[in-house]
């Protein structure tokens, strides 16, 4: 027997005829619009043809080979009207069908998927023989790749970076070194770079969007500078009101890790780059009942070799 997959026997049309239908969907049809069925409700098909005359069998089958398959299913047409719905590697068989030619369309391909050879395609069904015909599908990759680049100079540097695609750490980069995330979905995604010293500055923006081409790769390049003109930092926080937040608090620094500091506390940090410093209390480590008072986040200048303060009020109410 020739391959059938997933059939149902579905008895229309009058005799012994037969269709078989996927039972992912099953089509039922009144007498007026009778589809690959060769026997109506009078004497004879549409098509003239004697219902009681030969006969034959014929399947189709569906290959598809390749990367990135057609997840959806295909629709099978048969002289123009819709017969099957069809997997990647799928058949489905017409039985007892009058001998004719018929015309078989495989639609709903996807946009990566090509279908080998004619696409309509006649079908002769022979009588008393099974005849089949097989669409080849070959399907290419849509995706597209990342490349970022990292380039750190100056003195002191870095050793390496913390870089993270769509907000799914990746991994750590080195301070001049080239990480590739392959298989991105076409379209826009975004970049960061974290976890930079306190004596090195990020030229740019840390966090960075970019358009990952079908099939081929964007490359975004991250360039830091690093001194030995350091001071130090001292970090002070004051929080008042009533159900304090007894956990304290992070503070994060240009673009460094997050540094702890407790309620009302006190926490210097040295080796911060002398210059302009952007600093800022998380907001999402204060308690729900609490809020930051004045500027956050905010900048100070940090003098080479000396020291700055900076104050964070916090205020807590009754939720």
């Amino acid at each position: 027997m020739f391959p059938v997959s997933h059939d149902k026997q579905i008895p229309t049309g009058t005799g012994n005829q037969m269709v078989f239908f996927p039972s992912k969907r099953v089509v039922r049809l009144g007498c007026a619009a009778l589809i690959l069925v060769a026997a109506a409700c009078g004497d004879s098909d549409d098509s003239g043809t004697d219902p009681t005359g030969p006969r034959g069998d014929f399947f189709v089958l569906t290959v598809t080979t390749g990367t990135e398959l057609d997840a959806d299913l295909y629709d099978l047409t048969v002289d123009g009207i819709f017969a099957s719905l069809m997997g990647a590697n799928d058949s489905v068989a017409f039985v007892n069908r009058a001998v004719d030619t018929y015309s078989v369309e495989l639609t709903e391909v996807a946009a990566n998927c090509t279908v080998a050879g004619d696409n309509p395609r006649p079908i002769q069904v022979v009588v008393n023989t099974q005849t089949g015909t097989t669409f080849e599908i070959d399907c290419v990759a849509t995706a597209g790749a990342l490349q970022v680049v990292t380039a750190t100079s100056g003195e002191n540097r870095d050793d390496g970076y913390m870089l993270a695609v769509d907000d799914m750490d990746v991994g750590v980069i080195g301070a001049n070194d080239t990480a590739r995330a392959a298989d991105l979905q076409t379209g826009e995604h975004t970049v960061r770079l974290g976890d930079i010293a306190l004596n090195c500055r990020l030229v740019g923006d840390p966090e960075r969007t970019v358009l990952v081409p079908s099939q081929d790769t964007i490359e975004t390049k991250y360039e830091i500078v690093c001194t030995d003109q350091v001071g130090n930092l001292r970090l002070i926080t004051s929080t008042t009101g009533v159900l304090l937040d007894s956990d304290g608090y992070e503070v994060v620094i240009e673009y460094g890790g997050p540094v702890s500091v407790g309620s009302n506390g006190v926490r210097t940090v040295g080796s911060v780059a002398a210059g302009v410093t952007h600093i800022r209390l998380l907001e999402s480590s204060v308690a729900d009942n609490c809020s930051v008072t004045g500027e956050n986040p905010r900048a100070v200048t940090v003098p080479a070799g000396g020291l700055i303060e900076t104050t964070f009020d916090v205020t807590c109410t009754v939720p």
